[in-house]
């Protein structure tokens, strides 16, 4: 079969990838063939909704084997962000217990409320919440991005190529973990400094230390927002391209470069999609959690023996919700690489060109 370069070299790269065109044999004979181009994607910049859709298209070409191997890693993040969150609402209830919330009604009578939390502590509990989930799979997501840049490449291209031999997947397994390392850093620590400031406040109701959190939110928020961005597709340019280190986060920046606040738009309605998909498991998650003592549970309460069996429906509805989702929050972030290329350096136009090399090679050959 021949052999042609590809065209999703990096510029400057000193030698392209060979991609294997493959032909299956018509009705003419055995030595007569069509070779299959398929265009699932568009050859031009992409909108949010093609982007969207091209993802999702993209997910049913992943091979089976690595979607189920890669889903144990979505399941470690998954146990990593109940435990987190369970340690977090076991050291809230252990601070309501001690500290009352004490308030005052119209009337001028005060009341003392032990284990509840009001105002900014009720606030930075739900941040918390929602946000742990999204930085401890925002880690797997990245790594799947990575893993799966290669089938998610060939059906942008449309042709076949071989597959990254257990070796080279191992080595690139080592990078990508060290590049979602990075990239979910800054997300970690906006998550813990809320956490701590949500300690601070149910510590001391009545200290008005809910500013702290106003400043982590003013302070930090826009720069875990901008390198969010910027790093949204690092993991793909490094699995693509063969960046060594954390050489793909520079890569990453200069292709976000002037495309920064559609890159964060795309990956919010990413996560958005995904959430609104997964709603009635949330919500079936959610339910367990209050109305058969789970909740109580966390927090270090007495509880009967059946609330260690609803614990185990609890955590399966956590860990399914980010299984279901990781593959195609992984899958648009590739798409997003590819949308990125396909406006700064024309790679639709490359492809285009690649493809009609691949006719008429093919036509030479019969």
């Amino acid at each position: 079969m021949p052999e042609l370069p590809t065209a999703w070299a990096s510029p400057g790269a000193p030698a392209p990838e060979a991609t294997r065109v493959l032909r299956a044999a018509d009705g003419r004979g055995p030595a007569a063939a069509d070779e299959r181009i398929a265009r699932p994607v568009p050859l031009r910049p992409l909108s949010i909704l093609e982007l969207v859709d091209g993802a999702v298209g993209a997910v049913r070409t992943v091979p089976v084997t690595l979607l189920g191997w890669t889903s144990l890693l979505v399941v470690g993040a998954a146990l990593v962000d109940f435990m987190l969150t369970w340690l977090f609402d076991s050291a809230v209830a252990a601070a309501t217990r001690v500290h009352p919330v004490i308030s005052t009604d119209e009337l001028g009578s005060t009341f003392v409320e032990y284990g509840r939390t009001r105002g900014a502590g009720t606030f930075g509990v739900f941040v918390v919440h929602a946000a742990l989930p999204i930085v401890c799979s925002g880690f797997a997501v990245t790594i799947l991005a990575g893993l799966f840049a290669e089938p998610v490449k060939r059906y942008v291209d449309g042709a076949s190529s071989a597959g990254a031999g257990t070796g080279e997947t191992r080595q690139r397994l080592g990078r990508l973990v060290a590049l979602a390392a990075v990239t979910a850093f800054p997300r970690a620590v906006f998550v813990a400094l809320y956490a701590l400031a949500t300690l601070l406040v149910v510590d001391d109701p009545q200290g008005g230390h809910g500013a702290a959190m106003a400043w982590i939110t003013i302070l930090c928020g826009p720069m875990c927002a901008v390198l969010t961005a910027d790093w949204a597709v690092a993991a793909p340019a490094a699995a693509l391209e063969d960046a060594r280190r954390l050489s793909g986060l520079r890569r990453s920046h200069r292709l976000v470069t002037a495309g920064r606040w559609r890159v964060l738009w795309a990956t919010s309605l990413t996560l958005l999609i995904a959430t609104v998909t997964m709603l009635p498991l949330i919500s079936c998650q959610y339910y367990i959690g209050s109305a058969f003592g789970v909740r109580d549970l966390l927090n270090g309460d007495p509880v009967p023996g059946t609330a260690y069996w609803w614990l185990a429906g609890y955590v399966l509805a956590l860990t399914l919700v980010q299984v279901l989702t990781a593959p195609f929050r992984a899958a648009a972030a590739v798409m997003l690489y590819v949308d990125r290329r396909f406006r700064r350096e024309g790679l639709d136009i490359r492809i285009a060109w690649a493809r009609v090399a691949r006719a008429l090679t093919a036509g030479k050959g019969r």
